[in-house]
């Protein structure tokens, strides 16, 4: 777990700085405003048609998404913007983990729960074989494991 952290924040990283290299498209310019939790911008490109499901390659071989990515910079409130225009909950990233997978090994409840409540897959598993509820359980926050849990029964 501790090495997916450590090159999910690096490929961020690394993203970050292509981003500012590349001449701006769309798809681009939305990843520059979730990095950078500008809501107005993201809700501007989201409003005008860029597609919230792009896939993020980070680094080579190393694919995202805008949602994981609002997860993972504690933005509740883009996430909610990324999902109301349709946003994939479920879509994975290059590890096969998901929005919810990152929220609940980052201990953030309230992320939890709306992705819960926006249909995340609280099943779907990593390429640890690990579900949310595992993920849940190696942090050791019981508020945290208890969400997954409740939606498993």
């Amino acid at each position: 777990m501790m090495k997916r952290a450590l090159l999910l924040a690096a490929a961020l990283y690394c993203f970050a700085v292509q981003v500012q290299a590349q001449t701006p498209a769309q798809s681009h310019d939305l990843a520059k405003a979730v990095l950078k939790k500008d809501l107005p911008a993201a809700e501007a490109l989201l409003t005008t048609g860029t597609n919230p499901n792009t896939v993020i390659e980070v680094v080579p071989g190393f694919a995202t998404t805008y949602l994981i990515t609002a997860v993972t910079n504690y933005s509740l409130d883009l996430a909610r913007l990324l999902l109301k225009h349709k946003a994939q909950v479920n879509q994975p990233d290059a590890f096969k983990g998901t929005a919810l997978m990152t929220a609940v090994s980052k201990g953030n409840g309230a992320m939890v729960e709306l992705l819960l409540a926006s249909g995340a897959d609280a099943r779907a598993k990593d390429d640890d074989g690990k579900d949310a509820l595992a993920l849940a359980k190696e942090s050791g926050n019981a508020a945290i494991v208890a969400l997954p849990e409740a939606k498993l029964k």
